[in-house]
């Protein structure tokens, strides 16, 4: 049988202490697959470029980052029919990650995400978010299921996804500069166009953030400009809704946990995330 060719891209911005154990997390999945890895790494303050160039097949130097264009100039220079973006930071789950992940790339289904799993040393707040965004059931993204999924219909994560080069290329990809949300806007793209996307909870990534208020008040701020800017091609009018059906989950969740501090601290993280998309949005 003729091996899937397949191009894993990923940015890579102080990663040094990722690098070698994510790589060879890769290389042990199983399948019929020909894996190329590209490294796309931003100038950074550690040894991400020798660390890139031990592990990875190519690698490309980034004057400039942009979620998106940056992951279209590795896309410019890969050789698979599928590409797979993932972020440095994360891991697979098991062995099956790759293979269940591209499984579902057929016909009508251009695109697929995993689902993530929030590491055992991260917070419970992020374990249950990651819990909600990420749920044990898959999900298929079309105009069709607008009213099912409602605004997860746009949900959509390139910390590990993957989609058919031909269609990419047909949808435009990545060849757009946006500050944040690429994955949203070619989610988008992929419905508008017709196509569907599937979230592939077979997949598992082991994934999470443990960001400080002011990382997180800078994250919101992007998202919200984000969303400003592309009010009028995307539909972000339940995003506030959800935010608040999020905040009452977490509230019901730590307190059933027992997570007293968290509780506490909860108000602080989630007021920064509003502040920061409000003055976004702005």
């Amino acid at each position: 049988m003729k091996k899937i060719k397949i191009s894993i891209i990923c940015p890579i911005y102080n990663g040094e202490q990722y690098l070698e154990k994510l790589t060879k997390k890769i290389k042990e999945q199983d399948g019929n697959f020909e894996i190329e890895l590209i490294a796309l790494v931003s100038i950074s303050k550690d040894n991400s470029l020798e660390e890139a160039r031990k592990y990875f097949d190519k690698v490309i130097e980034v004057q400039k980052f942009n979620h998106a264009k940056t992951r279209h100039e590795g896309v410019l220079k890969s050789i698979g029919d599928i590409l797979v973006f993932i972020t440095q930071d994360i891991l697979p789950y098991d062995t099956q990650w790759l293979k269940n992940l591209i499984e579902p790339l057929k016909e009508n289904i251009v695109a697929s995400f995993s689902r993530q799993i929030a590491y055992d040393e991260h917070s419970e707040i992020e374990k249950i978010i990651r819990n909600i965004n990420y749920p044990n059931k898959d999900r298929v993204c079309n105009k069709e299921n607008k009213k099912i999924n409602g605004r997860k219909n746009i949900f959509y994560s390139d910390a590990s996804s993957a989609i058919i080069k031909d269609r990419y290329f047909e949808l435009g990809g990545y060849d757009i500069e946006v500050p944040t949300n690429e994955d949203v806007y070619l989610a988008n793209k992929i419905i508008e166009n017709g196509y569907s996307f599937i979230y592939v909870s077979k997949s598992r990534i082991w994934h999470s953030h443990q960001l400080s208020l002011k990382e997180s008040y800078k994250r919101y701020k992007e998202i919200g400009k984000f969303e400003k800017f592309f009010a009028d091609q995307i539909d972000f009018s339940k995003t506030e809704s959800e935010g608040k059906n999020l905040l009452k989950y977490l509230i019901k969740e730590l307190i059933k946990r027992k997570k007293i501090k968290e509780l506490i601290y909860l108000p602080f993280d989630i007021g920064v995330r509003w502040l920061g998309y409000k003055v976004g949005n702005k």
